[in-house]
């Protein structure tokens, strides 16, 4: 859940980062279209020179309240006075999607009959959304305020997903980059059965009916 801190005008946001809904693409965007990352608490401003890299990781991967940075949800960033006034966005993805995007992770942790019954489905999910750092498990609702302002990844990142964009921040941001760090774990794991997607469904109705999926 960086902060991120115009260079040039000093203008600020808070970005909700939701695992696995483009996250790692926007932070690019956001650095190609001039933001830096905010610390905080110290309010030390990370550039992305090679230099600071290892401070920098450093601090979005440090665990709070056993969370990392980069992924704290609702309501532990809202202890953070440092966001007080800022403008919040984040970015939804239909929950089945979401899931298969994260499954080659998920494959390591149980096997495809695992999560395909209920109660273990139920029982794996529910203890790793508790112990993993990364929140990859959390339900997306449990991430947004009632003052963040949403996109949904099936909307795309065009010209109208910058204009959204341009609407709550003091820039004129656009899309500079397709690219973004490939990860191992970007590729495909569980297969998409009827008996998986329906404890999906299941065990993430919330987020099925509050972003309208």
């Amino acid at each position: 859940m960086p902060i991120f801190h115009h260079t040039k005008t000093h203008g600020r946001f808070f970005f909700i980062h939701i695992p696995r809904t483009a996250g790692r693409f926007l932070l690019e965007n956001f650095r190609e279209n001039g933001y830096n990352i905010e610390h905080h608490l110290t309010k030390k401003i990370f550039n992305w020179s090679i230099k600071e890299k290892k401070e920098r990781d450093n601090y979005l991967g440090t665990p709070t309240e056993g969370v990392e940075i980069l992924h704290t949800h609702h309501p532990l960033y809202s202890k953070w006075k440092s966001i007080k006034g800022l403008s919040s966005i984040a970015v939804v993805r239909n929950p089945i999607d979401r899931f298969f995007s994260a499954s080659w992770s998920y494959s390591t942790v149980a096997s495809q009959s695992s999560f395909e019954d209920w109660t273990t489905y139920e029982s794996i999910v529910s203890q790793y959304r508790l112990i993993n750092t990364a929140n990859w498990w959390r339900p997306q609702h449990e991430f947004v305020s009632p003052h963040t302002k949403i996109w949904k990844y099936e909307n795309g990142f065009g010209e109208k997903f910058c204009d959204w964009i341009n609407n709550i921040l003091p820039i004129n941001f656009s899309i500079k980059t397709q690219t973004y760090l490939q990860e191992d774990y970007d590729q495909p794991g569980l297969m998409k059965t009827t008996a998986l997607i329906n404890n999906i469904k299941k065990f993430y109705r919330q987020d099925f009916e509050k972003f309208d999926y």
